[in-house]
């Protein structure tokens, strides 16, 4: 889902064109979506979606079949840590045939585990995109998105209500988003604002909890 917090990056990964070399890494927090955007960016261009534990399953011969295409890796950082050399290797056969590779984690390459100096050195000048947390035009959107994914829909005036009680990050959108689904499997009916509204009251109570508890 396009929105402010994620236009810059999501408008770079779709132009590899114009890309300063042949990867780019985007980085972002938890469920802010970039595994969706590694996939469709896969996709879109013909090429190759592939996890950390399906990247370090194969075999060089294999990803060299690969290397001239479009190839988008989802958890980079764990690639690199298990897979280093391996990832090298792939890394500069993208480059020698002219491919594009979209590289995706939670924290940018400079943080990746490694102890091969070359491989450090690509990693520190790779170009960066992120994706930050949610303006709240933004979480409107992610919030309604999230409830249509667990077949709910809210009406404005839940969303009126829930938006500026709620922390503007990816993870509070889901934490309530499954917890509503929840509470309207018990209660048998819509999400209505009441039902909302004492749903957000409830993680609130939880948060206080655990902060006593610390």
């Amino acid at each position: 889902m396009r929105g402010a917090a994620n236009d810059v990056a999501a408008g770079l990964a779709s132009r590899p064109e114009a890309w300063a070399t042949h990867a780019l890494c985007v980085t972002g927090p938890a469920f802010c979506g970039l595994s969706y955007l590694a996939r469709a960016w896969a996709d879109r261009f013909g090429g190759q979606y592939l996890t950390a534990a399906e990247f370090n399953t194969l075999k060089l011969g294999a990803l060299d079949a690969l290397a001239a295409g479009h190839v988008s890796l989802d958890d980079a950082d764990l690639i690199v840590a298990k897979r280093d050399e391996q990832f090298l290797s792939f890394y500069n056969m993208v480059g020698a045939k002219g491919g594009r590779l979209l590289l995706v984690a939670h924290s940018g390459p400079a943080a990746w585990r490694t102890g091969i100096a070359d491989l450090r050195s690509r990693l520190n000048a790779m170009p960066l995109a992120e994706i930050s947390q949610p303006d709240e035009d933004h979480l409107r959107a992610r919030l309604r998105a999230a409830a249509a994914q667990r077949f709910m829909k809210l009406s404005p005036e839940t969303v009126n209500y829930l938006v500026p009680r709620i922390d503007l990050s990816y993870e509070a959108i889901e934490t309530l988003m499954d917890r509503l689904s929840g509470a309207v499997s018990m209660a048998g009916k819509a999400p209505g604002l009441a039902l909302a509204r004492a749903v957000l009251e409830g993680l609130d109570e939880d948060g206080e909890e655990d902060e006593g508890a610390g």
